[in-house]
């Protein structure tokens, strides 16, 4: 039906448009009256349209002319990939910026995190209550009667139940030996503060604690009140002067020299 009246307003049209023209063309003055009647024509095709659509009398401009819609939706078309785009970089630079947030607030709280940890393991190691330190100048060829009774009062001094490192070193070897077997280590301290012998092997090194002479001593070297060379040993109250022993060095008659031992 909807061809049928289409069809038919289009033929009016014609019509109207013919007569309009030869009536232009044979006199002038009737070009008012196509001009009426090409009012009418749109009259009559607006009246056609009407009855073709009477849905769209009740519902006013509801649906918008097909090719409008048409024209709307070539628009969507184009817009929405642009829109997706922008949307999809928006969202990247957010994850991004997010990231390096995060990667910020871990880095600034690694730095305040580890100078404390530092601080704390520092601390306990330097104020555990079993620390104690043996440390002496030796003169050449000489008896050492202070460095002997502060020998006695350091032996006296280990009272711990147990210790978990000792350290013996000097001028000759700021580096020394470090002995870190809790075990080893304890019985050593044992010994010299109750004036026992022990001998006891750890990592390749024989160890022994010893009496010489009216104090003990205590060598790498596992002989006992020897002269030994290149060990080890410490004896300040010897039988003998100038045998007060020795780092890294002869034990028997040895260059001036600082000697020291540690418990920990």
């Amino acid at each position: 039906m909807h061809k049928h009246f289409t069809k038919r307003i289009d033929i009016v049209k014609l019509k109207t448009n013919l007569y309009i023209h030869k009536c232009c063309s044979s006199n002038q003055s009737n070009c008012k009256t196509s001009k009426i009647s090409r009012k009418m024509v749109k009259k009559s095709t607006q009246i056609a349209n009407e009855q073709l659509d009477p849905s769209s009398i009740q519902s006013g401009s509801q649906y918008p002319p097909l090719h409008s819609q048409v024209a709307y939706q070539d628009n969507a078309r184009n817009i929405s990939p642009m829109s997706s785009k922008s949307t999809s970089r928006c969202s990247t630079s957010r994850c991004l910026c997010i990231q390096l947030l995060v990667l910020l607030a871990l880095l600034v709280l690694a730095a305040v995190i580890i100078p404390i940890v530092v601080l704390i393991l520092e601390n306990q190691s330097s104020t555990s209550p079993c620390a104690v330190t043996y440390s002496q100048s030796f003169t050449a060829f000489t008896t050492q009667t202070a460095q002997c009774t502060a020998w006695q009062q350091f032996a006296a001094s280990l009272t711990c139940t147990s210790y978990s490192k000792m350290r013996i070193y000097g001028s000759n070897d700021p580096v020394g030996i470090t002995v870190t077997d809790p075990n080893t280590v304890t019985a050593l301290a044992v010994a010299l503060r109750y004036n026992t012998t022990i001998v006891i092997n750890n990592n390749g090194i024989t160890w022994r604690v010893w009496p010489c002479s009216s104090g003990y001593e205590i060598t790498s070297s596992g002989s006992a009140c020897s002269c030994t060379t290149g060990y080890y040993t410490i004896r300040p109250c010897p039988w003998i002067n100038g045998y007060w022993g020795g780092i890294a060095s002869v034990s028997c008659n040895a260059a001036s020299q600082t000697m020291s031992l540690s418990f920990a």
